[in-house]
């Protein structure tokens, strides 16, 4: 069985991309996308998903011979593995604190480059109803709650393509203390991935922070404290460095691309090319004026990840090697998938530094290295925070001495804050030849 995996995105330019790549694997059923703030609004990002199943459909009303390549958009697909059509949920309008931001400078308004002004075409009318997607009237957090009460559990992946604000409500709804230690429903997913994060490498909204930690760091906060076992995090560090060269664009998808001086025409161009080179139009404007004349990859890095996991674990099922459910614990390094090292990384998330939102702050002292350190024990890198917790922590030991086996489990747990870090890919091409593949239909040379 494919794996089955929920996307949370706010449908940016690279968000779209990944979306496509996510419909057409044969690895992967989506069971769901639940939308977010971020790259935009709300309701631009509703707007922008919309516009792309608008865009799936007039593809495949005049190419149904391509049906059974878009296989999560394929009811017959879907149907085989138990799924109906792709149940679309509304989550949250802004952060768990403080006001909204937008990736306007990067995304445009509306999300996508500002295409809607210059192809209205791309705007489903108000008569259209798609039947690749139902829109649920219930929130994002009913939504997934609900999906994980029908799958068994560590049957789900999750893939947070924008903030974590939506993970951060599911663990908050969720979250029980018990004998051994705190439980969350991220506890229920087989893998957590998120896009995300400046580990040792510059921010690309401020100097030091990443956007969509920035756009909600108080989420990250929660979800890094919190250290789930099954989370990975791709940062700036892995994904600016999987590129598609708008060159490589133009030669294998549309020869007629250019940017916004010469819009896009959707006559003799199949819906779904007028439709992202409307978008890429002012994409590429903007990476012009960072010196560069390729688009980064990076959430249709994670994605193609997950279909790299996803592979792997089906063969070792179909091997006998794993069951539903069924995860080994990888350690502090490793590989997520063939391919993919990690290393565990310890940071805490800044929330309301003026100049440093949304960094990942690790301690490089060589004092917080040893695994006695006041870090090590508490997760705290203020070392007077860290004192005081030590002092209320040895009182509640004496107090609970002989009935701590759980509760030494979860000061365990919880004095490592961070995540596991993917640092490195197969590289740009296999997804390079894979988006063009997948997306457009275009097989390019070994």
């Amino acid at each position: 069985m494919p794996v089955a995996c929920i996307i949370d995105t706010d449908p940016g330019v690279d968000d779209v991309l990944a979306i496509l790549l996510a419909l057409a694997s044969p690895d992967l059923l989506v069971l769901s996308i639940t939308l977010t703030h971020g790259n935009c609004t709300l309701a631009a990002a509703t707007a922008n998903l919309e516009k792309l199943f608008w865009a799936l459909d007039k593809q495949l009303a005049e190419r149904p011979d391509e049906r059974t390549r878009w296989h999560n958009v394929d009811p017959e697909w879907r149907s085989r593995w138990g799924a109906g059509p792709i149940e679309v949920y509304l989550g949250s309008e802004g952060p768990i604190e403080g006001e909204p931001v937008t990736a306007k400078y990067f995304h445009g308004k509306d999300g996508l480059g500002d295409c809607t002004t210059r192809h209205p075409d791309l705007v489903p009318p108000p008569s259209h109803v798609s039947t690749l997607f139902t829109l649920s009237p219930k929130p994002a957090l009913d939504g997934v709650q609900s999906l994980l009460a029908r799958h068994a559990p560590r049957s789900i992946a999750y893939v947070a393509l924008g903030p974590m604000t939506s993970l951060a409500y599911l663990h908050r709804a969720g979250a029980t203390d018990g004998h051994e230690g705190r439980t969350s429903p991220l506890d229920q997913f087989s893998v957590v991935l998120s896009m995300g994060g400046a580990v040792d490498h510059p921010g690309n909204t401020s100097p030091v922070a990443e956007f969509n930690y920035y756009a909600d760091p108080f989420a990250a906060s929660v979800l890094f404290a919190l250290a789930p076992p099954n989370l990975y995090i791709f940062p700036l560090d892995l994904t600016s460095y999987l590129t598609l060269p708008f060159s490589l664009y133009i030669s294998a998808v549309d020869p007629s691309f250019s940017d916004t001086s010469s819009p896009s025409s959707p006559q003799a161009k199949a819906p779904l090319t007028h439709f992202t080179s409307s978008f890429l139009e002012r994409t590429r404007e903007v990476m012009l004026q960072f010196g560069s004349d390729v688009m980064e990859q990076h959430d249709p890095t994670v994605v193609y990840a997950l279909i790299d996991w996803a592979k792997a674990r089906r063969a070792r099922a179909g091997e006998g090697a794993v069951e539903l459910g069924e995860e080994e614990d990888k350690g502090d390094e490793g590989e997520f998938a063939p391919g993919w090292a990690f290393r565990r990384v310890e940071f805490e998330v800044e929330t309301t530094g003026s100049i440093t939102r949304g960094m990942l702050v690790r301690d490089l002292r060589a004092s917080s290295t040893s695994s006695t350190s006041l870090t090590a024990r508490t997760g705290l890198t203020n070392r007077a925070a860290a004192i005081e917790a030590l002092d209320v922590e040895e009182v509640e030991a004496h107090r609970a001495e002989g009935e701590l086996n759980g509760q030494q489990a979860a000061e365990a747990h919880r004095g490592r804050s961070g995540a596991r870090v993917v640092v490195s890919s197969p590289g740009s091409e296999p997804l390079r030849r894979d988006l063009l593949k997948s997306i457009w239909g275009v097989d390019v040379a070994e």
